[in-house]
Parts: C-alpha cells; sequence; structure tokens
C-alpha cells in the first residue's frame, strides 16, 4: 500500500477539477437565481414576439448575427432562468477548459501551472456579471468559439497532414465569433504572439516566415471585420457602439494616444490590482460575525485542497528548474493579452474604471486571461520556494471563489425582491389599461434599472399586440418626465428603447411606492394618499394624478409560469393587495372576509397604513368597533399615522358610529375634526 506521501493524482482530474471550481462559484446558488438587467430585454422580445421579436432586438442593439446563437439557445432552454444559468456556467467552464488545452500546446512541460493559470482566468474577479445569464451567454459562448480557435489553429502547426482542414476551421471560427460579438475583436491580434510563443525553438527567420505566413489569413479577415463594422452605421443606418475613439484618432491623433496612453495606465491597474478588492473588503474582517468566521474557514480550507492538489500533480524541483522560462513567457504573452482585451472597450469610449462600475465588468471579459498569466507567471517568477508558490495562488483562487459566491447571493436576493414585486403587482393589478405609465421615486430593484423593470413588466402581463408596441413603461422622477406642473397638467410621454415604442400620458400613470425592506407590500399610490406623511418628499409631486382607473379587476392571464414561477402561497401581502383592490371597487364584503382569513392564519400587516382598506371595510359594513380596533393599532404600530388615520375617518359616513367610539377616536388621533 502507497504511503500518503508517495500518493500522487493523474493530470486526468485536471478537467474535472476546473469543473469542480467552475461549480462552487458558480452553480451552488443556481436554483435560486433569476433574470437581471439586459436579460429582461432578450427575454422580452422572445416571449412578445418570438423569433422574429428576437431579430428586431437584437439588430437595434448593433449585432445582428447573435440571433443565429440566440435563436437555439431561446428554442432549446426557453424561457427557465435555471437553464440559462448552467448552460452560461457550461459555456465558462468550456472557455477556460478550452485555454488550458492552449497553454499545454505551447508550454507541453508545464500542464499543471497551466492549469493554474487557466483557473484564475475561470473565476478572476474582475468580472463579477455572472449571474447576468441570458446577456452574456453570447459573451461566454463566443469566448469559447475564440479560444478554439486558436486552439485548432496551433493543433494544425502540429499536424501538417491536416494543415488545410484544421486552418480552414479556425478561420471559420474567427469569422464567426467576430460576426456575432465584437468583444474579442482586440485578442485576435494574438494569434501571432501564440505563434511566435509555439515557434520558440525554430530558427529566428524560419519562426518570422511561419508566423506571418499562417497569421496573414487571420489578419485579413480581422481587417475586412474591422471595416465592416466602422461601416455598421452606412449599412444598418443605425450603430449603438459607434467607434468613437478610432474616429478621433483620425482628427487628433497626439491628444488621443495620449487618452489612450492614460486609459492604459488606469485599466491595467483596475483589472490587476482593484478588481481584488471585492475579494477582501473591509466588513469581512468583522470576526464577531459568524458569516464572515465561516468565510474565512472556508478559505483556509479551499486553499488547503489547492495546495495538495497540486502538490500531488507535480514534482516541485522538476516545477522550479522549469519556472523562469515559463514565467518570463506568461508574463509577456499576458500583458499583450491584457492589453488587446480592452482594445474594443476603449474603441466606443468605454473604459473598466470610468463606465457605470455596476456594469462595467464587462469591458474587462477579454483581458482575463491576460491577468491570470500576469499574476501566475509573477508569482513564480518572484518566489523560490514552490510550496509558498501554491499558497499564495491558492489562497488568490479560493479569495476569488468567495467573491463570485458572495456576489452570487447578493444577485439571489435581488431576485427575490423582483418576485415579490411582480406577484405583488399582479395581485394588487391583475391587468391594466394599455399605455399606462408607473411612476416611482426611485429605482427600487437591484441589478436592474428602468429598462430592464420597463420590459419585465410588459412580460408579467403579455398584453401588447407586437413587442415593439410595449404597454407599460416606469418612469422614476427627474428623468425622462416633464416639469411636475406639466406632469400634471397633461402632457404625452413617448420613449424609444431598442425596437420599442412606449406611448402614453402624464394623467394614465399609476403612482408606486415599493419598499419591503421597511416590511411593507408594494404600495399602488391614490390621491388620497396625500395626507400620509410617511411617504418619499418627491411621491407628493406625481401623487396627484395616479390614476386607479388604469387598474381591471379580472386577470387577462396569469403571468408565465416558466420566468416567474408558480404563484406564491398566499401570505401578508397577497391579503393586502388583494383588499386593496377590492377596496378600489367598494367590494366591502371581499375585503371584511380576506381580513377575516388572514387573521385566522395570523398574516396580518406590518406597516399602519396597509390597515386602511380593512379599516374602511369594517366602517361599511358596520362593524365599527372592529373598525376602531384596527385604527388604534395601525396608530400604534406606525409612525406619522395619526393625520393620516384622522383623514380616512373623515371619509367615512361616521354619524352611524357610536359616540362614544368616536370620542376615543378623536382624543387618541387628536383629531378634532371627529367631533365637529
Amino acid at each position: 500500500m502507497k504511503k500518503l506521501s508517495e500518493f500522487s493524482l493523474s493530470q486526468k482530474t485536471i478537467p474535472w477539477f476546473l469543473l469542480g471550481v467552475a461549480i462552487l462559484s458558480f452553480g451552488l446558488l443556481i436554483p435560486w437565481l433569476g433574470f437581471y438587467q439586459d436579460d429582461w430585454h432578450h427575454i422580452y422580445y422572445f416571449s412578445q414576439g418570438g423569433a422574429d421579436g428576437l431579430r428586431q432586438f437584437l439588430f437595434m442593439d448593433s449585432r445582428p448575427f447573435s440571433f443565429l446563437v440566440y435563436e437555439p439557445l431561446f428554442n432549446l432552454l426557453g424561457l427557465n432562468p435555471a437553464g440559462w444559468h448552467i448552460t452560461l456556467l457550461i459555456f465558462r467552464f468550456l472557455a477556460a477548459y478550452t485555454f488550458w488545452l492552449i497553454l499545454n500546446q505551447i508550454w507541453k512541460e508545464a500542464q499543471t501551472k497551466n492549469t493554474i493559470v487557466a483557473l484564475l482566468f475561470l473565476i478572476y474577479p474582475a468580472f463579477l456579471l455572472q449571474p447576468m445569464s441570458v446577456m452574456f451567454a453570447l459573451h461566454w459562448a463566443m469566448y469559447f468559439v475564440y479560444m478554439l480557435s486558436i486552439w485548432v489553429m496551433l493543433r494544425a502547426v502540429q499536424n501538417p497532414r491536416y494543415f488545410v482542414v484544421l486552418i480552414t476551421l479556425s478561420l471559420i471560427l474567427e469569422m464567426v465569433h467576430l460576426l456575432m460579438l465584437e468583444y474579442f475583436v482586440g485578442v485576435e491580434l494574438l494569434r501571432p504572439f501564440f505563434l511566435w510563443m509555439l515557434l520558440r525553438q525554430k530558427p529566428l527567420k524560419a519562426r518570422f516566415v511561419q508566423v506571418f505566413k499562417i497569421s496573414a489569413p487571420f489578419l485579413l479577415i480581422l481587417g475586412v471585420y474591422i471595416v465592416f463594422r466602422l461601416s455598421f452605421s452606412d449599412i444598418f443606418s443605425y450603430d449603438r457602439n459607434a467607434p468613437v475613439i478610432l474616429l478621433q484618432l483620425l482628427d487628433a491623433p497626439f491628444k488621443t494616444i495620449g487618452y489612450l496612453i492614460q486609459f492604459m495606465f488606469q485599466d491595467f491597474s483596475e483589472i490587476l490590482i482593484t478588481s481584488w478588492y471585492s475579494t477582501i473588503e473591509p466588513s469581512l474582517f468583522q470576526f464577531t460575525r459568524r458569516s464572515n468566521l465561516l468565510i474565512w474557514f472556508s478559505v483556509a480550507f479551499l486553499t488547503a485542497v489547492f495546495w495538495v492538489y497540486f502538490t500531488k500533480l507535480e514534482n516541485p524541483k522538476k516545477a522550479e528548474t522549469q519556472s523562469n522560462e515559463w514565467a518570463k513567457g506568461m508574463i509577456f504573452l499576458g500583458i499583450l493579452s491584457l492589453l488587446a482585451g480592452l482594445l474594443p472597450g476603449w474603441a466606443v469610449g468605454k473604459t473598466v474604471h470610468e463606465t457605470n462600475p455596476l456594469w462595467n465588468d464587462r469591458f474587462a471579459m477579454a483581458s482575463m486571461f491576460g491577468a491570470g498569466m500576469v499574476w501566475t507567471g509573477s508569482i513564480f517568477l518572484l518566489f523560490r520556494k514552490h510550496s509558498h508558490i501554491l499558497l499564495t495562488l491558492g489562497l488568490m483562487v479560493s479569495l476569488a471563489m468567495g467573491a463570485n459566491l458572495r456576489k452570487t447571493i447578493f444577485y439571489k436576493h435581488s431576485w427575490e425582491k423582483q418576485e415579490k414585486f411582480y406577484w405583488q403587482l399582479y395581485w394588487r393589478a391583475p391587468a391594466l389599461e394599455k399605455n399606462t405609465a408607473l411612476i416611482a421615486d426611485s429605482e427600487f430593484l437591484s441589478y436592474m434599472g428602468v429598462y430592464p423593470t420597463s420590459f419585465a413588466i410588459n412580460t408579467l402581463y403579455q398584453n401588447n399586440k407586437q413587442a415593439s408596441d410595449p404597454s407599460y413603461w416606469v418612469y422614476i422622477w427627474g428623468v425622462h418626465l416633464p416639469t411636475w406642473d406639466s406632469f400634471r397638467a397633461g402632457e404625452d410621454l413617448e420613449f424609444y428603447k431598442y425596437a420599442s415604442k412606449f406611448e402614453g400620458n402624464t394623467l394614465d400613470n399609476l403612482a408606486m411606492l415599493f419598499e419591503p425592506e421597511k416590511l411593507q407590500c408594494l404600495w399602488i399610490l391614490r390621491p388620497e394618499d396625500q395626507i400620509n406623511r410617511s411617504l418619499p418628499e418627491i411621491t407628493y409631486q406625481y401623487l396627484p394624478t395616479s390614476n386607479l382607473d388604469r387598474i381591471q379587476a379580472e386577470s387577462l392571464q396569469a403571468p408565465p409560469e416558466a420566468i416567474f414561477g408558480k404563484e406564491p402561497q398566499p401570505n401578508r401581502c397577497y391579503y393586502y393587495e388583494k383588499a386593496d383592490l377590492a377596496r378600489q371597487f367598494e367590494d366591502w364584503e371581499k375585503v371584511t372576509a380576506l381580513w377575516n382569513e388572514a387573521e385566522s392564519l395570523d398574516l396580518l400587516p406590518y406597516s399602519g397604513v396597509e390597515y386602511v382598506p380593512f379599516i374602511e371595510a369594517f366602517a361599511h359594513t358596520g362593524d365599527w368597533e372592529k373598525a376602531k380596533t384596527l385604527t388604534l393599532h395601525a396608530n400604534r404600530i406606525s409612525d406619522r399615522m395619526p393625520i393620516f388615520l384622522c383623514d380616512v375617518w373623515l371619509n367615512l359616513d361616521y354619524e352611524n358610529a357610536p359616540n362614544d367610539l368616536i370620542e376615543k377616536l378623536s382624543e387618541r388621533l387628536s383629531c378634532e375634526a371627529l367631533l365637529q
């Protein structure tokens, strides 16, 4: 029987190790993830317009050919979030695995060290937008296609017998990823350098000639594509990603070059240094929190697993003797890869460090494998002891895995909040008149935005004749709205986004407030709610025109189950929303029945405002004592309620209520008007 010190692991375990890390980093929470931000654009257009709707959107998104990728994916995966998240994880793993195969072609003697580079690429913390599964399915699929094209090209060099077939296949793969997506245009410039490193044993002249001959057709295709891409606005009469920096380079070359040099240093530091801040946030060092202790225990455990695994994969002495040449080549190629990966973003005026920090990760995608090469090569070059190298890299890998997982937890919470909003909106407004604007005080859903939320609501109701004609749109104060005086007087609303145009009027709106963090349900506000002093200040500007007549009592159809899941079991917000809907149509018997059912299940509101429909219902049905009890309870559990509750009672036909009851309410609410 072998001793533990003599035990070793086969190189065949490496792909499984990479896959295991991918699952731990991105797959554990897949059952609880949904759709976010630009995912909703794709979901809306396909759910509303099918393949034609998807084509319209992708054309207006300046990626008309990406339809060839998205249509099969939608046909295969449908609208279920889990399928998209699993598919994205597979594409990401395949991109990293193929990159490992590329490195093994160039450095055959260093497959284990190449695994570490591929591992860092797989989980590099410069890109933390993985949960946006539909949006980035195309990106990671084309990342994989790019890597596959490079690998096939290198295989062609090493297999002269099949050279023509393999080179042709590689050229086809290059054309595929270029036509689908512009993100990997820059890294196409790396082909000569990959070949140069592969042929490093050849004499210099022969090496140069062979690199040139093999690279030429690839660079020619790249050149043709760049000319084609620069002509997008002329060909399609529209280009959402116009190459503004390239045009500036022609008009003011020296000034633009200065900016590009500045961008280079800023983005290099952002990707190589700043991106690691998310792995060691200061809050993680609050050791009084048990969750932080668990996080650091996990980091220590994963670091130990990494160290043991790679120790058993190779002989440390052999690795040390081979480190310098490999490390220098890795750093050289890594720096070039970093730079090349950033070029497409710079061309359209986007940088990793300056663009919206919520979404700028995508501009670092193409540079991730270069960053992994730089870090791994540097550590192998700087550290002497192999055990120290493995511990350092193991710590980096485990920290990056933790950062990705923690970010995914935030997305999980975002989806939970989204689901609450969609179902509460559906309960409160089973159907809405077309051309209805929904007004809010802020962007209330994280990892979303106004446009995605608008597309999500249109998907929820499925009430559009065609994808280009959305029935609903979300507005927030101060953005794309007229002045408040004009808003309240009535003014047409018009908004274009991608292949859609919303048309409405400011008098055809619903004011809403969604703050579940305060243990509140969704509030569809009425003009009468102006007396409620607990609302955000800006709400009072648009509240007077909130038009509840836009709400229809009967649903046209249920929300698509594939997207929104099965309708949740009745909860406290279900009873409030249904009661508020019944109040709108003065179905007081239904409101009291909902209260009795909620009370029997202990699903009563947490907010005093949410007692109002029930107070009014019991008053209208003559149960004044119950109405009084609920009023006093509402006043007790929430602040700033007396004036609001006083106004509620003043609008009731309370003359039929017992005098002593009215006197008590007047005293407790400081509402002398009740006695007049």
